[in-house]
């Protein structure tokens, strides 16, 4: 049945180019394969994602990092490559915040833990590019049956390509509860005092917050849409399972993996941008000056870096600090690189940098059993990796799953973090995780 096959074929994969349309008008398009979709963009808008069609993982519940590691040795000889052209699927998805963390947030349902996607179909964008890959999998079926499926999901694109990109109706909001206010307070002063105390080690904690939504005709087509629009400068996202939607524009860059480099970016410290461009240079000089969100940088710097080198040959490459501007808010920021180290898997490297001082605090450990026992629920997929992999190569870009939301049909919860420092004021930090909730309210009301 399968002569024509290597023994150890699990999947077949074709590809093609299709002509260039934008990824968020092909994701509204496939709304006919809701809860099977995902879809990725880099800051740039050069390079993106979307999947979607029957997810061909058998556990794609994964919180693991060891276990995306041998599926990926799995997958190395198991793909079969079909036609001339030998593009390769990936796999998308999202890790746990801290899947040690029994506090689990029920409104996460099966995105709690960690999920994943290697995807029936993928359009890979690439400049104004557009590749196509089909997989399909052995299980028991004909050689015949495999060649019918990827030619069904020819046809099926072909059609569904052509067709004018439906229009969403405005999603009508009628709660917005900020959760837990005055325990965050409190937690944010219980912070600033463990902090201060010089018996204590820890110098940083970034602490997180929730917003309640009650909605009606929500559409995460038409959120994809605005917050393409509306928040240059960062990755924009979504992953969907049947029962819930992880959504959101970060500007975190946790980790590219390239064959021969390793990336990655300090943010941290922020303000809000000005109503005018002078306002707005004033207060941008102002984040720059300020002795606390420099402070809170230089912890994550030190710390990236400290990281990064563990698995990198010769002097790594720090670019200058610069102001990195979103449509509500800017940040300090600067870039890390340096030359891989040889047989060192991205995988290794997303475990050492997660959550970086950005998102969890300093020291790691004690941050984070710091915000288990502050925090009254966990945060699920919030501030931990998300982003893909290829299958057979060690390449991929991971981002940190902040300025985002979960989403189910007529409710939501977004999430909003700030990082506590010594000489941070509660009612500061409220503040600015408040301005913080800005870029996914306004993307979902639009």
């Amino acid at each position: 049945m399968f002569d024509d096959l290597p023994k150890r074929t699990r999947y077949l994969s074709y590809s093609y180019m299709i002509p260039y349309q934008p990824l968020e008008a092909i994701f509204a398009k496939a709304s006919a394969y809701k809860g099977t979709r995902f879809f990725w963009q880099t800051p740039d808008r050069q390079f993106g994602l979307v999947g979607l069609g029957k997810n061909l993982l058998d556990e794609p519940t994964i919180g693991n990092v060891l276990r995306i590691k041998q599926l990926k040795k799995d997958f190395f000889k198991s793909f079969y490559f079909m036609g001339e052209r030998k593009e390769q699927p990936v796999l998308f998805g999202g890790f746990p915040f801290n899947k040690n963390n029994r506090k689990t947030e029920v409104f996460w349902a099966d995105l709690s833990t960690g999920y994943f996607v290697l995807p029936s179909v993928l359009i890979k964008q690439v400049k104004k590019e557009l590749i196509v890959v089909i997989t399909v999998k052995k299980e028991e079926k004909s050689l015949k049956r495999l060649f019918d499926e990827v030619t069904d999901w020819v046809q099926i694109l072909d059609h569904l390509l052509g067709e004018v990109t439906l229009s969403f109706p405005q999603t009508q909001v009628s709660l917005e509860n900020e959760l837990d206010v005055t325990t965050f307070l409190q937690s944010t002063k219980e912070s600033i005092e463990e902090i201060r105390d010089p018996r204590n080690p820890m110098e940083k904690v970034v602490l997180a917050r929730q917003m309640e939504l009650r909605m009606e005709h929500f559409s995460v087509e038409r959120l994809i849409d605005n917050l393409i629009r509306q928040q240059a400068n960062t990755y924009v996202f979504a992953l969907e399972t049947k029962k819930r939607c992880f959504v959101g524009a970060t500007p975190e860059h946790l980790l590219h993996a390239s064959a021969t480099h390793f990336f990655t970016a300090s943010i941290a410290g922020s303000i809000t941008r000005g109503k005018n461009d002078e306002e707005d240079r004033i207060l941008g000089e102002k984040l720059l000056k300020n002795s606390k969100n420099n402070n809170e940088h230089a912890i994550v710097v030190k710390k990236l870096t400290k990281q990064l080198a563990n698995y990198t040959e010769g002097n790594l490459s720090v670019s200058n600090k610069k102001l990195l501007k979103n449509r509500d808010i800017q940040h300090l920021h600067l870039t890390i690189s340096g030359i891989r180290k040889p047989k060192v898997s991205l995988f290794d490297v997303i475990q050492a940098l997660h959550p970086s001082p950005a998102l969890g605090g300093e020291p790691k450990e004690l941050a984070i059993q710091w915000l288990a026992k502050k925090e009254p629920s966990g945060r699920g997929l919030y501030g931990a990796p998300i982003g893909w992999c290829d299958v057979m190569e060690d390449i991929g870009e991971f981002a940190v799953g902040i300025r985002s939301g979960v989403f189910s049909e007529n409710a939501g919860r977004l999430y909003a973090g700030c990082g506590i420092v010594g000489d941070s004021d509660p009612e500061e930090e409220r503040q600015e995780t408040h301005v913080k909730f800005q870029p996914m309210l306004r993307g979902v009301k639009e």
